[in-house]
């Protein structure tokens, strides 16, 4: 946001067109305001949706990881069996 600067005054014609340029800028001002407010619902829900994705993915990739973990006890079994007959 501009900042806003203060016109020299030396009389009441001054004071009143600074008065005026006061509330066109703060009128400005409300108006952008009340836009970023309107956009902060879609941002929040963009912000949320990137930290939540990423988390189910990594949760998914850790739970499929511990499942074939899980696996490895059943294969040694299933091998030491395969050997067992092979000999």
């Amino acid at each position: 946001m501009p900042r806003y600067t203060q016109p020299p005054i030396k009389n009441q014609a001054d004071l009143q067109h600074a008065m005026e340029q006061l509330k066109v800028q703060v009128a400005n001002q409300e108006k952008e305001l009340a836009n970023l407010a309107g956009k902060v619902p879609g941002q929040l829900f963009k912000q949320a949706s990137g930290a939540i994705v990423p988390a189910i993915l990594n949760t998914a990739t850790l739970s499929g990881a511990w499942n074939i973990l899980k696996l490895v006890p059943v294969a040694q079994s299933l091998f030491s069996l395969l050997k067992k007959k092979k000999d």
